[in-house]
């Protein structure tokens, strides 16, 4: 998994830079500018949901299935504990489909009424790339389901293939797909990787899980069917309700990484935000190591108040557990500032020549944005770990409330100093957003783990 999660993101990386050598700086910029909001409207409206199905699944197996059926019966069905409705003639996980499927429709019709939402540059583009965007977004839904599914029945390696997969066919299709159609077919190639991405998917569940695997029409009774009914429709509304505060949160955090992108393209243009985009992409691999950190902190910390909460009440308990926990948090920001300090300073001694190296850039203002993005990406690791830290001890809701401060912030800063500083300015508005969201967190991760 840890293999394949590294793969996964060095050739998205591999991706991203291909793109400016195939369709030029100017149709680098446009992607740049376009992707972040698909990638908004996916999550949003597809990609929030499976974790939550993936929660109710995991439950839903440890239960007896004909317990189960015997015991709604009995009692009539007791709405209020339903992890356990797993049963073979109710497959509820086919009703969550459909309204993804239905989502994803919404989403579509959002992505092509983006060139007048957003105004700017956006509303000079061709309708194709719009339709290429919209186009991308139903597939979504059914890779994104099929990771619902197979992340609930534990089914991880398999769950890997599937980003690995995703991924691998976004490079390969890339090249003659942008070669022949340019930038609309560069947006054409991320439908292709979700789409065979979501075949695998499919294929592996319907082939490999007991669950899915040859299931038949039965012929059951009207009250049986009636049960199975309500039984569906209420994880149906407890999966959804579940899955709000993770979309929201996912979103946000996804919006809040490009915010810059998308006013630099809206306000400068696709060649500049190109510009822009190449500062970006190469800040972002000291970003890469945090992201690595926190998926190994929050099962650590979430471990640590587990302890806490089954062991004695006594205070010097709590005063070691709590401890515990922080000390994770500082060595974790530690060891990321050790590995990060280095390559920081490599990136700001040498800011122009590996943009030259990478890209065969030479601009000072491209520079300069690499040096200050350089840092940002460095001051939200910081985030990306307390965040992980107060997720991993039940205050989920905190880091949402914190990147909507900082989508605010960025959005005011960007209006600010674009105009007046260029691409710079878009970089500066990121640097000084993200050390405001970077320092509250940390706050409050401090206190809430003392």
């Amino acid at each position: 998994m840890i293999l394949s999660n590294l793969y996964s993101k060095l050739i998205l990386y591999l991706f991203f830079w291909l793109i400016p050598f195939i369709v030029g700086t100017e149709g680098f910029g446009i992607i740049r500018g376009l992707l972040p909001i698909a990638d908004t409207i996916v999550i949003f409206f597809c990609s929030g949901i499976p974790p939550a199905m993936a929660k109710f699944i995991s439950e839903n197996k440890s239960k007896t299935q004909l317990e189960k059926i015997q015991q709604e019966k009995l009692n009539k069905t007791d709405f209020t504990n339903l992890n356990d409705a797993n049963n073979e003639n109710n497959l509820w996980e086919f009703d969550i489909l459909k309204y993804m499927v239905l989502f994803s429709f919404v989403g579509a019709l959002f992505a092509i009424s983006l060139k007048y939402i957003l105004g700017g540059d956006y509303s000079t583009l061709p309708d194709i790339y719009y339709y290429a965007i919209a186009l991308s977004i139903p597939f979504s839904a059914i890779i994104s389901w099929s990771r619902g599914i197979l992340q609930g029945n534990l089914k991880i390696r398999q769950l890997s293939l599937t980003w690995v997969l995703e991924h691998t066919s976004k490079v390969i299709f890339l090249i003659p797909l942008a070669l022949f159609f340019g930038v609309t077919g560069a947006l054409l190639s991320i439908s292709v990787g979700y789409l065979l991405g979501g075949l695998l998917g499919l294929y592996i569940i319907f082939k490999y899980i007991p669950r899915y695997k040859n299931k038949k029409s039965e012929i059951i009774s009207t009250s049986d069917l009636k049960l199975n009914n309500e039984i569906s429709n209420t994880l149906v509304r407890k999966v959804m309700i579940y899955a709000l505060p993770i979309a929201l949160t996912a979103t946000s955090y996804r919006l809040l990484n490009d915010l810059d992108s998308i006013f630099i393209m809206s306000m400068l243009g696709g060649y500049d935000n190109g510009l822009y985009g190449y500062a970006s992409l190469i800040s972002k691999l000291l970003f890469l190591f945090a992201a690595s950190i926190s998926t190994v902190l929050i099962p650590r910390i979430a471990k640590s108040n587990s302890e806490n909460l089954n062991e004695n009440n006594s205070k010097d308990s709590k005063i070691l557990k709590g401890s515990k926990a922080l000390n994770y948090l500082k060595k974790s920001i530690l060891l990321n500032f050790i590995i990060l300090l280095p390559l920081l300073t490599i990136f700001v001694i040498f800011a122009n020549d590996i943009l030259k190296l990478s890209f065969g850039v030479s601009n000072i203002d491209v520079s300069n944005s690499l040096i200050i993005l350089s840092f940002s990406a460095s001051v939200m690791s910081m985030y990306t770990l307390s965040a992980s830290s107060l997720q991993g001890i039940g205050y989920a809701k905190i880091p949402l409330y914190i990147i909507i401060l900082g989508i605010v912030l960025n959005s005011i800063l960007n209006l600010s100093l674009i105009p007046i500083y260029g691409i710079m300015g878009g970089a500066m508005a990121t640097l000084i957003s993200s050390s405001i969201i970077s320092i509250i967190t940390f706050i409050i991760a401090l206190k809430k783990l003392r």
